[in-house]
């Protein structure tokens, strides 16, 4: 009797998995991580082919990531701009990190006015190309002007006010000192030394901290409580 040979069966991956315990299914991505690559791969390529020039698929590339993750978590490439514009705590950056004034219990407000505003000007130099292009891009485009208008008075005002607060408690502000205003007052110098005056007329980083320092001796002075 010839016996019929028995076909070997291929064990798959799956057949593998079930002898040697549960299978494990695909490893899942990490969204976060997934954003902040493509974030700081889109300063990279923003900063260096400016915006219109910039691809998707270049700052995909840059950050390692799937091309379709972008319309996916961002909208698209003008998403992704003013995602990189309204969310600088999620870069995990030292450069780009929450430059709040803080009542740090050791620090008068004169000091923390300078800290704050050098660390902001700091980061204007860091990224001085990216900005170049951010901020042209939002004299051109009502939507990204819109966005960075509705982040600066709903998130960073309120926030530098919330921390003024704290020092006009502490009896360093008069106490009918208009916070809201000086807070925007606060905002817009740092812009105009950050930006104009170190990206664009390039005045060297000494006069820029000498006028930190004489700008907020003069604000400190201003905002002192009436002596009796």
């Amino acid at each position: 009797m010839v016996r019929t040979p028995k076909k070997k069966v291929k064990k798959t991956k799956a057949s593998k998995a079930g002898a040697h315990g549960s299978h494990k299914g695909p490893k899942k991505r990490d969204r976060k991580a997934t954003e902040t690559a493509l974030m700081k791969a889109g300063i990279q390529v923003f900063a260096k082919k400016g915006y219109d020039a910039a691809t998707t698929k270049d700052i995909a590339k840059t950050a390692g990531a799937n091309e379709a993750l972008i319309m996916r978590y961002f909208g698209g490439k003008k998403g992704l701009l003013e995602a990189i514009l309204t969310r600088t705590d999620d870069l995990g950056d030292s450069a780009t990190g929450k430059k709040e004034i803080e009542a740090k219990p050791e620090l008068h407000l004169d000091e923390a006015l300078v800290e704050s505003i050098t660390e902001r000007c700091s980061d204007f130099k860091h990224y001085s190309d990216f900005m170049k292009v951010a901020v042209s891009r939002i004299i051109l485009d009502p939507d990204v002007s819109r966005i960075i208008q509705t982040k600066i008075y709903t998130k960073a005002l309120p926030e530098m006010i919330h921390e003024l607060e704290k020092f006009k408690k502490g009896g360093e502000i008069d106490p009918k000192a208009d916070l809201k205003s000086v807070a925007f007052g606060i905002s817009s110098l740092t812009f105009a030394l950050g930006f104009m005056a170190q990206v664009v007329y390039k005045i060297p980083e000494s006069e820029i901290k000498a006028t930190i320092k004489e700008m907020v001796r003069i604000l400190q002075k201003g905002l002192k409580p009436d002596s009796k």
